[in-house]
């Protein structure tokens, strides 16, 4: 069984200093933490659905779905390589994804 997903260092570094910058950082920092739980959930379903499908496709002998889907994963794994920044408040939070 894979690991679940977690924040790396950089997002909690980036997360304390904007708690400590002003009183209502408890509001934002809650906010941006709920958003990239939610776009970490997100890329991580998205990601593990794709590799189920290729293993059936696999499974299936099915050479037509399987270059698809593995186009599909590569284009998903693309679109999340310079990470996303999320913005709440002024504030600023860049998450990082690794495959």
């Amino acid at each position: 069984m894979e690991k679940p997903f977690r924040l790396d260092g950089d997002v909690y570094r980036q997360l304390s200093i904007i708690n400590r910058l002003e009183l209502r950082a408890d509001l934002t920092v809650q906010s941006l933490y709920a958003k990239a739980v939610l776009e970490y959930s997100l890329y991580h379903f998205r990601e593990q659905h794709l590799k189920e499908q290729i293993d059936q496709a696999l499974e299936q002998r099915d050479e037509q779905a399987f270059y698809s889907l593995t186009e599909a994963l590569n284009d998903h794994r693309d679109r999340y390589k310079g990470g996303r920044t999320l913005h709440e408040n002024g504030f600023r939070l860049h998450l990082t994804f690794q495959y």
